[in-house]
């Protein structure tokens, strides 16, 4: 295999890695990557018989022009994020896992500077990662897997001197897959154990414990379009009994969804994914309580996700795609969540790869808070607009040049008065980045 196929190959392994599927859709800027994405076949350090070691690092130094999110008293900062990551695997170099028992272990650090004075409170993050993956077969028909992923995030805070938002995820999940008769007919059952923690005592009130089984039934009718039809039965629990009386009250709940659709490929270039459902979120709260409030009416009831993937070439890819729900939240109880977004890689030359993406999102909060106590809920609707861009030089298919800029923008229709001020939430935030990287 000579080196110029090489690159296009793994730039093409690179860009399709990046969404491969509706539920894994990125938009926005495309960030240095945390764990090794697939290459062509002469990366990788050998260990020992099937099993290899790939490791990384990057480095971005930018521009951030709204560190607090704020339209009062902006302040921008030069900012600098270095990640570093080591992953294990017994799967080869492109991606392919071994027939028996496959597993994936994967470690990452990254850390973020600001270096403006004016940020010095928060100048220095440090966020770690981790990740583990295991699956194996009883039968050419069943098979298990299990996974576990931890991460730590770091964020200035929305008024300046408060407490950084350090936030702690960790989500594992078990699953039986069975697929009799040459996978015509699919079956998997999921348990997904999610724990949500804030370091940051103003937000702990917002500590849970997500539990959810899901199953999930699909028939190919055709050789790669599959009927489908999941459902999700989830228990959102939180964890701090006692909250503060500046906290706003939270409820557990029971979210149920339940969905039929269609998924797969419609032509050999563009594939669909086409789901409607039930969707009701069942909090656990006494009617007349404050912001005792649930998923309700027609359009509160009901969830769709639709989603189009069309492939130009083997190098290019559009996505578009619309999305009704809801979730959980932490300012208030839940909010209706409405999107749309959009998505396009493309390899050009042969060594670059752009990435272009953005997402308009509408959310209505339900049971929001503004005063302590206040009996009745307040309206609030949030409209955010998201673009992102990345273009990458690729000096070998290993190692790459780029430039990356990202916007976010929000317009909410109230604001928070504190004593006698109305604190708007609204604000306008451009990054830009210069960055080089590794992945081996």
């Amino acid at each position: 295999m000579n080196r110029p196929f090489k690159l296009s190959l793994g730039l093409s392994v690179l860009l399709i890695a990046r969404v491969a599927a509706a539920q894994e859709v990125t938009v926005g800027y495309q960030g240095l990557p945390y764990k090794y994405s697939g290459d062509s076949g002469n990366t990788g350090i050998q260990v020992s018989d099937g099993i290899l070691m790939h490791v990384g690092a990057g480095a971005e130094a930018g521009y951030d022009s709204n560190v607090f999110y704020s339209d009062q008293n902006v302040v921008g900062s030069g900012i600098i994020r270095v990640t570093s990551y080591a992953e294990i695997t017994n799967a080869t170099r492109l991606g392919a896992t071994p027939s028996g028992l496959s597993f994936d272990a994967r470690a990452g650090l990254s850390y973020r500077r600001y270096t403006s004075s004016d940020v010095s409170n928060y100048a220095n993050a440090l966020m770690p990662s981790a990740g583990l993956s295991l699956s194996t077969s009883a039968s050419p028909s069943v098979s298990f897997g299990f996974a576990d992923t931890f991460v730590r995030t770091e964020d200035p805070p929305y008024t300046p001197g408060q407490m950084p938002i350090t936030r702690d995820n960790n989500q594992a999940s078990a699953d039986v897959r069975w697929a009799p008769g040459g996978g015509r007919i699919n079956l998997l059952l999921r348990y997904i154990n999610m724990v949500d923690i804030f370091e940051t005592s103003t937000y702990s009130y917002a500590n849970a414990l997500t539990q959810e089984l899901m199953l999930d039934g699909s028939w190919k009718w055709l050789p790669k379009t599959a009927l489908f039809f999941q459902v999700r039965q989830g228990i959102v629990t939180y964890l701090q009994d006692n909250p503060s009386a500046q906290a706003p009250p939270k409820y557990p709940s029971y979210p149920l969804r339940a969905t039929l659709g269609l998924r797969g490929l419609i032509t050999e270039r563009m594939a669909l994914m086409l789901s409607a459902g039930y969707a009701r979120a069942f909090y656990s709260c006494a009617e007349g309580t404050v912001a005792c409030v649930t998923t309700g009416g027609f359009a509160g009831s009901t969830i769709l996700n639709a989603e189009v993937t069309y492939r130009p070439t083997v190098i290019s890819r559009i996505v578009l795609g619309y999305r009704h729900d809801f979730q959980n939240s932490i300012i208030s109880t839940f909010y209706y969540n409405e999107q749309l977004y959009a998505s396009y890689v493309q390899q050009i030359a042969g060594r670059f790869a752009l990435d272009l993406s953005g997402r308009y999102q509408r959310r209505d909060y339900q049971g929001y808070i503004t005063q302590v106590n206040q009996v009745t809920p307040q309206p609030r609707i949030d409209n955010t607009f998201q673009v992102g861009a990345t273009l990458d030089y690729f000096m070998r298919n290993w190692a790459y040049l780029g430039v990356g800029y990202a916007l976010l923008t929000n317009s909410s229709s109230t604001n928070l008065v504190t004593g006698g001020v109305a604190n708007s939430f609204d604000y306008v935030k451009h990054q830009v980045f210069a960055r080089v990287g590794v992945t081996y």
